[in-house]
């Protein structure tokens, strides 16, 4: 199978690693040619290029399969700091998703699309007393705007043989993001976000595992993907703080998240979590 990843960083990268050794032939995108020489030792094909640039999306699709799509992006140096350009930001996922819907009208190969979106996308889900996929989303900024935007574009593709699977994930972590060593960045430190909403964790491996259903499976529509653990980010996070002797994180909860969120439509697909309780991210699952 032609699998082509666009967005090969993190959970790309190990998506990458995981269905090459499968056998599969595996294209690999890049924003930075400094990183063509470490891709093209792990895949078939590297393609520098912005989401958003529609020849390259062309170029990029020609032949395939499958995409896979785990974008990042909108971070840049600015006096020092690496922040957020709300600008930057919708264009690495909606200009991506609209020079994917240019380049589909054409594409006779291409029969499936991931996407890994993000929980945040439910907003407050409208509190509601338990959000399924089938709870209307309530964005309540514009970077929750932003997902929705992306999700709907490739929800709309105009070619009938190209179905889409979304995930909507929780925070992903793993080796190389493993908890501790995010915490020790946040001991002490007030965040913006809500302590009260839940907990909505994922293991990198997890998030490929899903994608391997998915790919198998043939899935379309949208799915929450997140594991086991059922409590708050304010205990989590705290229980984490507690076993490395941290100070806790404190919640200014500025803007309200989703909570009792279902993860049962994935698990009744057929995924069985490689980390459900959160206590393997030191540990490469995949190997």
């Amino acid at each position: 199978m032609n699998i082509a990843i666009l967005g090969a960083a993190y959970t790309g990268l190990a998506a990458c690693l995981h269905f090459k050794k499968l056998g599969h032939h595996i294209t690999v995108t890049t924003t930075k040619e400094s990183r063509k020489d470490e891709l093209e030792s792990v895949s078939d094909k590297v393609i520098v290029m912005y989401g958003s640039d529609e020849e390259k999306m062309e170029e990029l699709l020609q032949n395939q399969d499958v995409l896979i799509l785990t974008v990042a992006g909108g971070m840049v140096e600015r006096d020092g700091k690496t922040v957020m350009d709300p600008e930057l930001y919708k264009d690495s996922y909606v200009g991506t998703a609209e020079s994917i819907v240019a380049a589909c009208r054409s594409n006779n190969t291409l029969s499936q699309i991931i996407f890994t979106s993000s929980l945040n996308a439910y907003g407050d889900g409208n509190n509601e007393v338990e959000i399924t996929e089938d709870t209307k989303a309530n964005p309540l900024n514009p970077f929750q705007e932003v997902y929705i935007e992306t999700e709907n574009l490739l929800n709309n593709i105009e070619n009938p043989d190209i179905q889409s699977c979304i995930f909507r994930t929780g925070t992903i972590h793993g080796p190389g993001r493993e908890w501790k060593n995010q915490l020790k960045q946040l001991s002490g430190q007030k965040v913006p976000f809500d302590g009260q909403s839940d907990a909505m964790i994922i293991h990198r491996d997890d998030v490929v595992k899903a994608i391997e259903l998915a790919i198998n499976k043939k899935l379309s529509g949208l799915y929450n993907l997140f594991n086991e653990v059922k409590i708050t980010k304010s205990e989590f996070f705290a229980s984490v703080c507690d076993q490395e002797k941290l100070d806790h994180v404190e919640w200014l909860n500025l803007s309200p998240g989703p909570k009792n969120v279902s993860n049962q439509k994935i698990k009744d697909a057929g995924l069985d979590f490689l980390d459900p309780d959160a206590k393997l991210d030191t540990i490469d699952l995949l190997n």
